[in-house]
């Protein structure tokens, strides 16, 4: 892993076989949680990571930190058991307004998604199985779209949700899309330890903990690219696909290109 003391987080969505940004087969995926159990290197939650940070000054050495954004039914039932087998952990950030929904009732409540959802019951699997939940918010709207009352809404019901429910701490979120500004950021600060984003990259040594950087798994799906960042490479590769990113993300808001930005 990186010798400069930085940490990589893989992002994660469906674990399927469906052809779209957001997926990964189960046979990748398998493949890939082969490979860094094979070079020695354990898969661990957020908070796990944090805990580690926080009580050392420095993140844990040869761990990789594994998140699952949205809640898919596909992650219960593809990766739970692949992480099991390895001994690894993860964290899961779940739409608490969107619950147990299959994919025809999600699409017919936001236009991106459409695939089935865990229900509470289901959630419940990866809390006993020692994992994290986290928060997605309530709808998975653009927080940097919502009025002050709204975002407060999504921010601080999602996490009630999440921990009367579950009966589990919820102390991460997730941005939809991965967009937050400064006021987003702020009033997450109130109600949560740590933040991820989508923006592409390995946490620093000195880590914003409310706008955490992630790899999207959809770009690690080529073996020689996975591998080469389990041995410390890929810095440079991940700055220049951010670097698309923003121009893309430009060009949608000048109404150039459809914005679809926070997708791979």
């Amino acid at each position: 892993m990186n010798s400069d003391g930085t940490l990589p987080v893989l992002t994660y969505h469906a674990i399927d076989h469906c052809s779209s940004t957001i997926s990964i087969s189960p046979q990748v995926f398998r493949w890939q949680m082969e490979s860094l159990a094979a070079h020695g290197i354990v898969g661990i939650s957020l908070a796990q990571a944090f805990d580690h940070f926080d009580h050392s000054g420095c993140y844990p050495p040869n761990a990789i930190v594994l998140t699952f954004d949205d809640g898919y039914l596909s992650v219960l039932e593809q990766a739970l058991p692949v992480l099991a087998v390895q001994g690894f952990s993860a964290t899961v950030f779940l739409v608490t307004g969107m619950m147990g929904m299959s994919g025809s009732q999600a699409r017919a409540v936001h236009p991106d998604f459409d695939r089935d959802l865990l229900n509470w019951q289901q959630a419940e699997a990866w809390v006993r199985a020692g994992f994290e939940i986290g928060s997605h918010t309530l709808n998975h709207p653009d927080l940097t779209r919502l009025s002050p009352d709204v975002l407060e809404q999504e921010l601080v019901q999602s996490r009630e949700l999440l921990e009367q429910r579950l009966q589990a701490r919820a102390d991460a979120l997730a941005y939809p899309y991965g967009h937050c500004d400064a006021a987003v950021c702020d009033l997450a600060a109130r109600y949560y330890r740590r933040a991820c984003t989508a923006r592409l990259g390995h946490c620093s040594v000195q880590p914003d903990m409310l706008q955490l950087p992630r790899i999207d798994a959809y770009y690690l799906q080529r073996p020689q690219r996975f591998l080469k960042l389990l041995d410390g490479g890929l810095t440079a590769w991940l700055q220049w696909r951010q670097y698309l990113r923003d121009v893309k993300r430009v060009a949608g808001k000048a109404g150039f290109i459809p914005d679809r930005a926070g997708k791979p």
